[in-house]
Parts: C-alpha cells; structure tokens; sequence
C-alpha cells in the first residue's frame, strides 16, 4: 500500500521534470497561478499536485480566435478517489490506493484506467517495517520501524494513478446550502502492485512506480488496452535497486508533523524507534538504470 509520501521539490523542477505547462485558464490558487509548497508528510484526504493530460487554451494572437493543444499540466485534485457515481463524497477518504491487478474489473476504478490516468510527483514514500513483539515483552504488539523510500540520488519519481470528476448533484457544481452545501470534487488514487526487490523486506506492496520512458504512454487517453495492461505489472527490480531505504523516527507517524526533520535518519537504539538489523541503506549499483525522471 501506499499511505504517505513526500513532495519536496520546487516548483521550477516539478514543471520541468514532467515537461508540464501552467494552464492560463487556472483559477487564482490553482498551479496556473499560486505554486504548491514542499510536502514532507502527505497523507490521504489532502490535496497535491497530480500530472495529467488536458486540452490548454492557447493564447490569442492578432485578433485570432483562441485555439487548443493537448499539453500535460499539473492541477490540485484531493487524495482519495471519488467515483462520479457516488451518492456520498466520504467514499474517497478510504479510496487511496487501487490495487494494478484489479483496477480493471473493479467498479470504483476501471473507467478512470481507461480515460484519467495521471502521474503523481514524489520525491519518495513512506512504509513501515513490521519487526515483532519487544523482546521479552508479554504484549503480542507488534514494533515497526518507519522507512523513507526515496531515489538515491534525490530525483524525482512519479506513481501512476487514476483520477475522477465527482459533481454533486443539482444545478452548476454545487448542491445543496449552508453547511449542508456540496462542491465538485477532483479527487486521484495511487496503484499499488506486489512489491519486488528489498522492497520486499519491508512490505508485500508498494506503489506503482512508472521509469519515465513509460510516463507518455500512461498519461496517452487513446493508448492500447494492451499496452496500458502491461504498464500494471510490478516494476522491474533495477528501478527499485535505484531507492535507498532509510530507517527514520516516529514522528513521521503523526499527520500534524510536516517538515523535513522527519526524513532524517536513524539509528537502532535511538529513541522512538526499533531496532531494525536488516536495514541496508548501502549505495546501489548503476549498471544498466530505469531512469526515474528525463535526463
């Protein structure tokens, strides 16, 4: 699964990275305008900056009516898919994750892997390691040891993911007064598939991590079937050789802490964690690399 994971980079580097363009019809706030801040503890119910492809106004010219261009931009949607069918928006809040092996069978999810297919930007993720009963302790608690997952050599990756347009029902895209008032919500969900690779040593899933050379096809609307079938398969292992795990503190457990202290490692022994004597943050081999981002 994938429950948390970080943002960092700037503005500057997120546009570049996916080769995105700030859409000039954006409200105030939006990512045509005001830019996003650095995420250090993202977690499901918020909103992030999510890639996607969209037809952009272009700028008139002369006199000339404005025309359109299919470009990728970067939008705000909220974390935890929405499907347009449903009665109450608070579905989402548990529809953070879709499983890749099911995603196409599955009501909630299998008409956005078909036509919304999007790209979420991370500088990395977290999981937890579960590490058994304290030693000597009559509790069956089970210790876990909090991992940030991140490439090695701080670049950028992308998950693949679906997002949704959910409006309520009534006139417009509100419904509704007062409290009891409803707006549209865009909302995206993060794939998960087996996890591969050390990823292995610290949970069964991990989410689907796209190499850049696959990102166009992902985000293409018209692609084949086929094609987008086989994007779901569990990433190739090299790609996960390229991520340092590092054992970090517990603080990262609470929402509320937001910062980039958490990402800073530890040892076993030190207060507020577990021990953890499988933790290997060696460097990796280059040989034969997935890129994660564009060169």
């Amino acid at each position: 699964m994938c429950g948390r994971y970080a943002t960092t980079m700037d503005t500057e580097t997120l546009f570049g990275v996916f080769d995105a363009e700030p859409d000039p019809a954006a409200e105030p706030g939006l990512y045509g305008g005001d830019p996003p801040r650095p995420r250090y503890n993202i977690a499901p119910t918020t909103e992030n900056p999510v890639v996607r492809l969209r037809l952009v106004k272009d700028e008139p010219a002369d006199g000339d009516a404005a025309g359109e261009h299919l470009a990728r931009t970067i939008e705000p949607m909220k974390w935890g898919l929405v499907p347009s069918w449903a009665k109450d928006p608070k579905i989402g809040n548990r529809m953070f994750n879709a499983r890749s092996e099911s995603a196409a069978t599955t009501p909630s999810f299998r008409t956005a892997l078909r036509k919304r297919r999007c790209l979420i930007p991370a500088s990395g993720f977290y999981e937890w390691r579960k590490l058994g009963p304290k030693p000597g302790s009559k509790s069956s608690k089970q210790r876990k040891q909090a991992y940030w997952i991140h490439p090695a050599d701080d670049s950028v990756m992308a998950f693949a993911g679906l997002w949704e347009y959910w409006k309520p029902k009534g006139d417009g895209d509100t419904a509704g007064s007062g409290e009891a008032a409803q707006e549209a919500i865009v909302s995206y969900t993060i794939l998960t598939c087996d996890a591969v690779g050390e990823m292995r040593t610290v949970h069964d899933r991990m989410p689907l991590i796209l190499p850049a050379a696959d990102w166009a096809a992902w985000l293409d609307p018209d692609a084949d079937p086929e094609a987008v079938q086989r994007l779901l398969a569990p990433p190739d292992p090299r790609l996960v050789e390229q991520l340092e795990f590092r054992p970090i503190g517990a603080r990262i457990g609470s929402v509320g802490n937001d910062d980039e202290d958490l990402l800073v490692e530890v040892r076993p022994g030190e207060p507020g964690t577990a021990p953890d004597p499988a933790a290997d943050t060696s460097s990796k081999a280059d040989d034969g690399q997935l890129m994660l981002q564009p060169e």
